[in-house]
C-alpha cells in the first residue's frame, strides 16, 4: 500500500501546502526505541549514565544523538580513561574539540519563495519530469521497488556500512527490520510507477533525524533529492511541534555537504569534550593527520571560512548543483 503525497498539478499550483493525507505523518520514536533500531540495523550501541553511545572509527563513542548537548560532570563518568568518546557539552563547559553536522531550521518559516532561485528551478525540474514522492508503508513493496535503487547507489558511492543489502537476500533482511518499526517514515520518489530515490527519517521529540538517502543515478538526474527534501521542511512546518531537522554529519565528500548548505542546510560546530588517552592521541596526530582533523572538528571560524570559499566558487560560475 503506498500513501500519494502529491501530483503534479497540485504541486504545482500550491507548492507550499501540505496534502491532507500527510497532516499526521510523524509519529514520536523514544530514545530507548531509536537505539533498539540503531542496533537492529547493525550498529554498536550501549547505554552509559542513561545515555545512549553508539560506537564508531577508532572505537570512539559518541552519543546516539551527536546534536544534543551533555553535562561533562555526569557523562565523563561513563568511561574508563582507557575509552575514547566524544559529546557536546553545555555552553560554558570546558570543551576541546568540536563535533560537525547539518541541520535545518526555522522550519516554521520555510517557503518555496524563501529560497535560492537555483534550488526552485531544481524543484520545478523535478516535477517537469513528472516526478512523484510518495510514502512507502508496505514492506512488499519497498524491498520489491527499492532493491535496484539500492544497487545503483553502491555502484556510485561504494558505501561500505551493511554491504550485504548488494545482495537480494541481504536486502530483504534489511527491509524486514527495517518494518519492525512503523515510527519510521519512508519516503520515496516516483518517475512513473519506477522507483528512483527514497529516503527514511524519525521524529525524536522536537527534531526529524534523516537516517538514510539512497539514490539511484536516474533519481540524481531527475532531482529527486530537492523534492524529497522539500517534503521533509514541508511536513516539519506543518506539524507545527518540529524545530529542526538534522540532517547528518559532515561528509568527507564536500559536494554532499554543498547540496544541503546551498539548500539552507546549516554547518554547525558544537563545542565537544573528547575524552582519550593523551599517549594514544599524540599517536594519531603523528600518524594520521586525517583522522586526528577528524576528531578535532572544524571550528565555527573554520567552517564560516569554508562557507565563504563555497560561495566565491559558486559566484565564479560552479554550480554547487
Amino acid at each position: 500500500m503506498i500513501a500519494v503525497i502529491q501530483s503534479k498539478r497540485e504541486f504545482m499550483s500550491s507548492p507550499d501546502t501540505l496534502p491532507q493525507n500527510l497532516s499526521h505523518l510523524w509519529s514520536n520514536m523514544t530514545v530507548d526505541r531509536y537505539a533498539q533500531f540503531a542496533k537492529t540495523m547493525g550498529s554498536k550501541v550501549v547505554k552509559q549514565n542513561d545515555v545512549w553511545w553508539k560506537r564508531g572509527h577508532l572505537f570512539c563513542y559518541k552519543p546516539l544523538l551527536p546534536f544534543k548537548k551533555y553535562d561533562i560532570g555526569k557523562v565523563g563518568e561513563a568511561f574508563s580513561k582507557f575509552d575514547v568518546c566524544q559529546y557536546g557539552v553545555h555552553p560554558g563547559q570546558a570543551h576541546n574539540s568540536y563535533l560537525n553536522f547539518i541541520v535545518f531550521e526555522d522550519l516554521c518559516q520555510y517557503e518555496i519563495r524563501k529560497m535560492r532561485k537555483s534550488s526552485q528551478r531544481n524543484l520545478k525540474t523535478a516535477m517537469n519530469k513528472d516526478v512523484v514522492v510518495r510514502r512507502l508503508v508496505d514492506e512488499k513493496e519497498f524491498c520489491a521497488k527499492a532493491y535496484n535503487v539500492y544497487l545503483s547507489f553502491y555502484q556510485r558511492s561504494k558505501y561500505g556500512f551493511r554491504a550485504d543489502r548488494t545482495q537480494k537476500s541481504g536486502f530483504v533482511r534489511w527491509s524486514s527490520a527495517l518494518f519492525q518499526f512503523p515510527e519510521l517514515v519512508v519516503l520515496g520518489a516516483f518517475s512513473g510507477q519506477k522507483l528512483v530515490s527514497f529516503e527514511i527519517g524519525c521524529l525524536l521529540d522536537n527534531t526529524i533525524v534523516l537516517n538514510t538517502s539512497v539514490h539511484s543515478d536516474i533519481g540524481l538526474r531527475l532531482r529527486a533529492p530537492d523534492l524529497l527534501l522539500h517534503y521533509w521542511r514541508l511536513s516539519a512546518r506543518e506539524s507545527g511541534r518540529i524545530r529542526a531537522i538534522y540532517d547528518g554529519a559532515l561528509a568527507d565528500r564536500p559536494g554532499v555537504n554543498e547540496f544541503k548548505i546551498h539548500r539552507g542546510g546549516r554547518a554547525v560546530a558544537l563545542p565537544a569534550f573528547l575524552q582519550i588517552n593523551p599517549v594514544l592521541l599524540w599517536l594519531i596526530r603523528k600518524m594520521s593527520a586525517s583522522l586526528y582533523k577528524r576528531l578535532r572538528g572544524l571550528g565555527p571560524d573554520e567552517i564560516a571560512s569554508t562557507r565563504r570559499s563555497q560561495n566565491a566558487n559558486n559566484d565564479c560560475g560552479k554550480s554547487l548543483d
